[in-house]
């Protein structure tokens, strides 16, 4: 078990991140500022760093797109502060119901650098119906088993999301909601979606691992943090890559690569 233990620290030490495309900082509910963030992407030699606090129809958190202009200026001057960190202005949409909806409009996506974009149980959909369509599934899925027909629209939810808009990097997909992984990876290599590997919340999980694995999708390693320390903490999702052998050309913010971004095509 030591010798186990001690490849995977000489596997993990070899695996160099240098950018991290989702953070969150106190314009949403992260407790640092965008400064703070790029202080520790600095002093851990990130090459990217994205601010991705998220869209307004997160309740209470979310943010407007009036404010973006005002994060904008903000992050020119914390990129003044610390010029070896590119930092990105983003926002994680939600991905809001079965027609793939999401809370940022195209134009607005404009503004931006960087789209990012994922379920959350909290935010509210457009359409009524997607709360027993969505909601429903994901408040149930704890005590009861997806059925297929839950499954069937949850994954159509994130497939149309992909589809219809220029979503970059897919986060934590099948947080809080059973999908078919393979359907969702196949649509994302077709479109050009990154998926994540979220150290936050532990997903995709080991089976699902594979499914993705059988499709071509590319992968990001992100830490989704939302205190300024955790910024480029991606240790589980490190431990993903060495325990299914997910080969480097597939993981796309290591070693100086640079995304290739749908948003701004």
């Amino acid at each position: 078990m030591a010798l186990r233990g001690q490849a995977l620290e000489n596997f993990k030490s070899a695996l160099t991140i240098t950018a991290d495309y989702h953070s969150h900082t106190t314009y949403s509910h992260g407790k640092g500022s965008i400064a703070d963030n790029a202080q520790v992407a600095s002093s851990k030699g990130l090459e990217y760093l994205a601010i991705t606090d998220h869209a307004v129809r997160h309740p209470f958190i979310g943010v407007s797109p009036k404010k973006y202009d005002i994060m904008r200026e903000d992050m020119q001057k914390v990129q003044e502060r610390f010029p070896d960190v590119r930092l990105l202005l983003g926002i994680e949409a939600n991905v809001l119901g079965q027609n793939g909806d999401i809370d940022v409009s195209d134009e607005d996506a404009k503004r931006l650098d960087i789209v990012i974009a994922g379920y959350h149980l909290t935010s509210f959909p457009y359409r009524f119906s997607d709360y027993f369509n969505i909601t429903w599934n994901a408040l149930t899925r704890y005590a009861f088993k997806s059925t297929k027909g839950q499954i069937a629209r949850n994954t159509k939810m994130y497939v149309n999301a992909i589809k219809r808009h220029k979503i970059d990097i897919l986060t934590h997909p099948g947080f809080r909601l059973d999908i078919d992984y393979k359907e969702v990876g196949k649509v994302c290599a077709d479109y050009g979606t990154y998926v994540e590997l979220s150290s936050r919340h532990r997903t995709p999980n080991d089976g699902n691992i594979e499914r993705l694995l059988a499709t071509d999708c590319l992968f990001v390693l992100n830490s989704d943090a939302h205190r300024s320390e955790d910024v480029g903490n991606c240790e589980f999702a490190k431990s993903l890559v060495e325990k299914f052998d997910i080969p480097r050309d597939r993981i796309s913010n290591i070693d100086g690569k640079k995304l290739d971004l749908r948003s701004r095509r």
